[in-house]
């Protein structure tokens, strides 16, 4: 875990698949002046790639967050699949979340969503391999033994945490988020059914679109992404 930043509001920052914690340094840069930020790496990935119980379901990466958290409150952000697991700590511990950041999430069970390339992804006989190819194609061939082993480890991480999120029962409701909900997403296409939902479940919610921004905007955007937590910042003041 990092910590970055100084002030008094204190931010969780949570990456994506196929991601670090470090991805979010050139955003964080611009906020140092305003609150404190957390990262680190989930378990399957970068320094936690090893980590005990690795790879993880989304249910194990909800009680990282809290174990992060370690009874400090905080606006938690999340990015991608990051932000499902930030929604169920949200979810979990509401008394430690106080607003929450989602960046074109894409949970499996929201109505309306289109989970065609991941159910055939995960439902053939290896979805290891099959990730793999949907991640980085023709590459894998050319990469060495210990490049081969390394990619095969973060598929492994990604199938993990994605099979966990299309059980029967969902892993939690985003009808039980009783904070600030600040929601992102450069497209409006793909993750408009996500929004809608959204929309009927969530008291409080605002959705801010950055066109242009692409999915990887903490990285690739940041002054946008930087706006994007200071608006959770802003909300999740009292009064």
């Amino acid at each position: 875990m990092t910590e970055t930043g100084s002030g008094e509001p204190l931010v969780l920052l949570v990456h994506g698949v196929l991601d670090r914690g470090r991805s979010f340094a050139a955003m964080s840069e611009l906020l140092a002046d305003e609150c404190r930020m957390l990262t680190y790496d989930r378990r399957g990935y970068g320094s936690s790639a090893d980590a005990p119980g690795a790879p993880v379901d989304v249910k194990g990466h909800i009680t990282d967050v809290l174990t992060v958290l370690d009874g400090r409150p905080a606006v938690v952000v999340g990015h991608s699949f990051g932000g499902v697991i930030a929604a169920g700590a949200a979810v979990r511990a509401p008394e430690l979340v106080q607003a929450l950041v989602m960046y074109e999430s894409g949970p499996a069970w929201a109505p309306g969503w289109d989970d065609t390339t991941m159910l055939r992804m995960l439902g053939g006989p290896d979805p290891a391999e099959a990730g793999l190819q949907l991640m980085i194609g023709d590459r894998f061939a050319q990469m060495s033994e210990e490049q081969q082993a390394r990619w095969r480890g973060l598929a492994e991480a990604f199938v993990a945490e994605e099979s966990s999120t299309r059980l029967p029962d969902p892993p939690f409701a985003f009808a039980d988020l009783r904070m600030p909900v600040v929601y992102g997403a450069s497209e409006e296409g793909p993750f408009a059914p996500i929004v809608a939902h959204l929309q009927d479940v969530v008291a409080d919610l605002e959705v801010v679109r950055m066109p242009g921004a692409g999915h990887h905007a903490h990285r690739d955007a940041p002054a946008e992404f930087a706006d994007l937590v200071r608006r959770a910042l802003r909300r999740a003041q009292p009064g």
